[in-house]
């Protein structure tokens, strides 16, 4: 079966993916007919139908998603799919065929068709789930994983499981003995599972480097080889993040700050923007070079992540400008900021190699939902932030100014 599917696989720049469906249906039908069961231990019963056959329809639906694309791997899915329930449907004809009067049917009985329509509905539902599945699984383990082999076994592994436990629980509920049954089962699954893994990984590291992916020219080194959503991903990510500091730039903050403030007017939710600049960040350059400045940024974008939740949403703004959205009031924005320009002084004093330019300070304004009543929209909560800041400025610089402050700023200007 591997040399069959990957033999077709490999010929798509000539023949295209048809042959290899229509033999993947071929191999599907066997696998809902085969009632074939082989001896491997004494006691022990596999089903080649349920171990090898479906174990390589899985790995067929995965590598034609991995090395062409989503809407590829769609086709082999709706193909697999309707395979099957095109099995079930006509089972159920023949049954009711079988009733009426004149009826051949050499032994054959309307339960027996019936019996096979039940199990091929069954069937068809547990194999759209798989089929879905097993590419779910691939995207999710892409995460840990970097190996190309553990994202296929790992992937396989999960649904085979989940496949077994449900199909064998739908066969074999009334057996005694379904707990081995289960377990023999997904270890015959498991260990085809590692053998297509094994197959599959050496065939993309020898042999499909040498042939061309179809459309797209020569393949690369196959075990970095992402699927296009993940390198669209990969793609969107550097388009949002800043090269020099990680965080996000501010075309995602532009982007970004209209829905979350939309968000927080919808549900009545607090939030909080932070506009952050480094004092005398001028001097730095001028004096100690470029590339301690950029150490400045590089440090307080680190400082920044370290104290950010999950659900904030820190940016650089421009220059040695930051801003940062925290789902937070007033006053849990302020803790956090005091927080911020605490840790900053705190790296600039306890650092392993004193920094040239001794220790950093920032300067910081907040505005805030609902507590700010001006705020009506994005650029709303951006200008408040923005006067406080210059408030903080023109008041020594190495401060937080939210409303109350800003308030008290201005009267001592005044």
């Amino acid at each position: 079966m591997s040399i069959i599917i990957l033999g077709l696989f490999r010929a798509r720049t000539k023949l295209g993916f048809t042959p290899l469906y229509i033999v993947q249906g071929g191999f599907q039908y066997l696998e809902a007919t085969l009632s074939l069961k082989v001896p491997i231990a004494t006691g022990v019963l596999l089903s080649p139908g349920s171990t090898v056959l479906f174990t390589g329809s899985l790995v067929t639906v995965l590598l034609v998603y991995v090395k062409e694309d989503a809407i590829e791997a769609r086709k082999l899915v709706y193909g697999l799919v309707l395979a099957n329930a095109s099995i079930a449907m006509l089972s159920l004809i023949i049954g009711m065929q079988i009733a009426l009067p004149g009826s051949v049917h050499h032994g054959l009985t309307q339960n027996d068709f019936f019996e096979a329509s039940r199990f091929a509905l069954f069937g068809t539902t547990l194999l759209f789930l798989d089929v879905l599945g097993i590419i779910l699984c691939y995207e999710f383990v892409s995460r840990f994983a970097s190996s190309l082999f553990w994202r296929f076994f790992l992937s396989l592994l999960v649904m085979v499981a989940f496949d077994n436990f449900f199909f064998t629980l739908f066969i074999s509920y009334d057996k005694p003995n379904l707990p081995s049954l289960m377990l023999v089962g997904f270890l015959g699954k498991a260990a085809m599972a590692l053998f297509y893994t094994a197959t599959i990984t050496s065939y993309l590291r020898f042999v499909e480097p040498q042939t061309a992916v179809v459309g797209t020219g020569d393949v690369a080194d196959v075990f970095q080889a992402l699927t296009y959503r993940q390198k669209y991903e990969q793609v969107r990510e550097r388009m949002v993040r800043d090269a020099l500091t990680g965080l996000f730039n501010r075309g995602y903050f532009d982007e970004t700050l209209p829905k979350t403030l939309a968000h927080a007017q919808r549900y009545g939710e607090p939030l909080s923007l932070l506009l952050i600049d480094t004092d005398n960040f001028k001097s730095i350059n001028d004096h100690f070079s470029h590339m301690e400045g950029d150490r400045v940024l590089r440090m307080i974008a680190d400082t920044l992540t370290e104290h950010a939740r999950s659900a904030d949403v820190p940016c650089r703004y421009g220059g040695d400008e930051f801003v940062i959205l925290l789902r937070a009031d007033t006053h849990e924005a302020l803790a956090f900021a005091e927080r911020f320009r605490t840790a900053i002084q705190e790296r600039c004093l306890n650092a392993a190699t004193p920094f040239p330019w001794g220790h950093v300070t920032t300067t910081i304004g907040i505005a805030s939902y609902p507590s700010d009543a001006e705020v009506g929209s994005a650029e709303d909560l951006v200008r408040l932030a923005d006067q406080r800041l210059y408030a903080g400025k023109h008041a020594g610089r190495d401060r937080v100014v939210t409303l109350a402050e800003r308030a008290h700023l201005i009267g001592g200007f005044r």
